[in-house]
């Protein structure tokens, strides 16, 4: 859906569209991890089937603790070394059913 085709929609059309498809992304993603779980549990590195061809690779990654480099070299050093960033968040969650809504 294109944000211009948006214009003649309310805010509650939007955001009762946007939780309605952050449930079915919640849903796909649980399972989906499911899903992958089983296929880690199972030891599989690749399979083919009729749609999609499946492979497994392992990785490693090493991440700086920014919290014991603080205790060493103080915090103030390290404040020096930090990038802002503005973020913008957007929670939904469902609404309590009203008692007029419930009737």
């Amino acid at each position: 859906m294109n944000v211009n085709a948006m214009h003649n929609y309310s805010a509650e059309q939007i955001a009762d569209r946007l939780g309605e498809l952050d449930l079915v992304m919640k849903g796909a993603k649980e399972e989906a991890d499911t899903l992958k779980n089983e296929i880690k549990r199972r030891e599989v590195n690749a399979v083919r089937c009729s749609k999609f061809i499946l492979t497994v690779s392992h990785s490693t990654s090493k991440r700086l603790d920014t919290k014991r480099l603080a205790d060493d070299i103080g915090k103030d050093t390290l404040a020096d070394y930090y990038n802002e960033t503005e973020t913008t968040t957007i929670r939904v969650k469902p609404a309590p059913i009203q008692v007029e809504d419930a009737a």
